[in-house]
């Protein structure tokens, strides 16, 4: 049986997090023993992974600068677990992992593309540096766009072997549910038959929530009856920079923020369309899967790989621009909800097709396979 730990930085809500949670709980359990290592916390989706029997550890290294009390840790889980592989996710547990390379071999995870580093703080911009500077040690670095290996390259990131495996989805979980349709609109008081967009993403200046609401805003000067739907932690009304964009932009009852929730798949079949208004940083984004997975086709910025995955199921428009934003969403709103259906199911038959979990978990297991078996 091979045996891999999957060290990552965090295990709150996100892409990546969600990605590990999918791979760990569908892997082939008769071949692969996987266990989870968060650098923080064990978090919300670590508690999912570990109701699907699979262990967690967290090492409660502090956020925000670097912290050696995970070390002493991380090497008693190692010596007890004996893996063939350390599969690392994200940029601090990139570097992290190598200061065991001489353990197993070390395979990293790439998730984003081109990264504002500006927006973010310093320890975090010379942690993307130094993975440039170090990523001749990892014997693979694994990466769900192509756009992301493109930029990271540009960066200096010179591993011994790139491979791309794209995010797959679950079309049982994220599909088509009109009666969860029903039940999220009565909720939210949205009428059944409003034209409603949504988008689940973080508050985080890559998602550029500021966008989608001056998009919006002038949406509604045309279509004041539009509602929209929007998820993700800190997407909440008690958030003051998101509220003075709301504010100052809109009509406030046509909003419903719903924070951090793990009922996605049933407020994405409440949608009419979903969007993706990021303006940096994408690799492969997951809530244009999920939505596309679920019948709903996406209007998205260019960032990453969205518009490859998208292709003709949706539209794309350019980042930081609201008006083509704006005119994405009125043109799908002119086209009626005739065309609307056909463009989802055309969306779920592209997720069918080209971004199955089936898929990825077959890639990962596939490389997992090829270097335990060329151990060293």
């Amino acid at each position: 049986m091979i045996k891999i730990i999957h060290l990552i930085s965090t295990l709150d809500r996100g892409g990546a997090e969600t990605s590990l949670h999918r791979l760990v709980s569908n892997m082939d359990k008769y071949r692969f023993r996987n266990i989870v290592v968060s650098l923080k916390n064990v978090g919300p989706v670590g508690k999912e992974i570990q109701r699907n029997c699979i262990s967690v550890f967290p090492l409660n290294m502090k956020k925000g600068f670097p912290d050696p009390r995970g070390i002493m840790p991380f090497s008693k889980i190692l010596n007890e677990f004996e893996p063939h592989i350390i599969q690392t996710w994200l940029y601090h547990a990139n570097l992290f992992g190598i200061l065991f390379k001489h353990k197993a071999k070390i395979l990293w995870n790439i998730r984003c593309s081109n990264m504002d580093l500006k927006r973010y703080g310093t320890i975090y911009r010379w942690t993307v540096k130094l993975g440039a500077l170090f990523s001749y040690i990892p014997h693979v670095v694994i990466s769900n766009s192509r756009t992301g290996r493109m930029i990271h390259e540009e960066m200096g990131y010179e591993p011994a072997r790139w491979e791309i495996i794209p995010n797959g989805f679950d079309r049982d979980i994220f599909k088509p549910n009109p009666i969860a349709r029903k039940n999220i609109r009565k909720t939210l008081r949205i009428p059944a038959d409003a034209f409603v967009i949504g988008c689940i993403a973080r508050f985080d200046p890559m998602k550029d929530h500021r966008n989608l609401i001056k998009a919006a805003s002038l949406l509604l000067k045309t279509n004041p009856a539009v509602h929209f739907i929007l998820a993700g932690k800190g997407v909440t009304h008690d958030n003051l920079c998101l509220n003075k964009y709301h504010i100052n932009s809109c009509n406030i009852d046509q909003f419903h923020l719903l924070g951090e929730r793990d009922d996605i798949p049933q407020i994405l079949a409440a949608v009419d369309i979903a969007s993706s208004t990021s303006s940096f940083g994408e690799g492969f984004p997951n809530n244009i899967g999920e939505a596309m997975s679920t019948g709903v086709p996406c209007v998205v910025t260019d960032v990453g790989d969205s518009a490859n995955i998208v292709n003709t199921t949706g539209i794309i428009v350019p980042a930081k621009n609201p008006e083509a934003l704006a005119y994405a969403w009125q043109s799908l709103n002119n086209a009626g909800l005739g065309v609307i259906k056909k463009m989802g199911k055309k969306a779920r038959q592209r997720i069918e097709k080209f971004y199955n979990m089936e898929s990825m978990i077959q890639n990962y297991e596939a490389i997992y396979q090829k270097y335990a078996s060329n151990i060293t």
